[in-house]
């Protein structure tokens, strides 16, 4: 989306007005990270020029008191705003709330929420997602892993049985599928980490897999596959998929 060059004599028209439609960031300076986030999230950002003497008014206006400082604007007033010295991942946590529709903002909420280990917070928003669009695989998907989480794999089987090969989320159902045949049948040394798994202890889980590992008892490599799994079910955000990868790396390179 465009960098406009706004002042005082266009703000109303170009910032005010367009507000109305979709939400417009204001910022004196336009960082490379706001660049690519203005592309990549599709929003306008008007930008002032620091040396022009008639837009201190529309800093006072705008309450912006650092050059580096971001005010975003939502149906003609200041929604909120963000600061530009911030890497891009971190601006764009802070921006992503303006710019998605209800529908992603949602469903973000409600990943995060799995990765914290939120599970009811996100099971009720994602099947409110559900009932709303059942063709959404991504939701399909995260929906049936809070209700993996949450112990109804049944219920789970059946909403993955919806995701075939060549929709989008294939590879992750598939992986959670897997985890969920583990959980059925696994066979000693496995059945300790498998079962502390179907409980949604995952951090035993995968200390257990890791254990399996040190002893030399993986012969068939089922611990490493069921860590694999896991990650693959956490999601590669989760904390325990980083802390837990490091640590198997470190066992089979070291």
């Amino acid at each position: 989306m465009p960098i406009v060059q706004v002042d005082l004599e266009n703000f109303e028209q170009v910032v005010i007005n367009g507000s109305s439609e979709k939400a417009i960031a204001v910022a004196f300076e336009v960082s490379p990270a706001l660049e690519t986030l203005s592309s990549e999230l599709k929003f306008t950002v008007a930008k002032l020029d620091p040396e022009d003497p008639n837009n201190q008014s529309l800093a006072g206006y705008l309450h912006i008191r650092a050059l580096s400082d971001i005010r975003i604007l939502k149906d003609k007033q200041v929604a909120g705003g963000a600061d530009g010295n911030l890497p891009e991942s971190e601006l764009k946590k802070q921006l992503l709330p303006f710019f998605l529709s209800e529908e992603a903002s949602l469903l973000l909420n409600a990943e995060d929420a799995l990765n914290l280990g939120q599970t009811n917070a996100a099971l009720k928003i994602l099947q409110k997602l559900f009932e709303q669009n059942p063709s959404d695989k991504k939701v399909c998907y995260l929906l049936a892993k809070a209700k993996t989480m949450s112990g109804k794999t049944e219920e789970a089987k059946t909403i993955l049985q919806t995701i075939k090969e060549t929709d989008d989320f294939y590879s992750e159902a598939k992986s959670l599928s897997e985890l969920m045949e583990f959980y059925e049948d696994a066979p000693p040394p496995y059945s300790k980490a498998y079962k502390l798994a179907s409980k949604n202890k995952y951090k035993e889980a995968l200390d257990s897999f890791l254990e399996i590992i040190e002893n030399k008892q993986d012969s068939e490599g089922k611990a490493k596959k069921g860590m694999v799994v896991l990650f693959s079910v956490l999601g590669p955000k989760h904390e325990l998929t980083w802390e837990y990868r490091a640590k198997l790396n470190r066992l089979i390179y070291i």
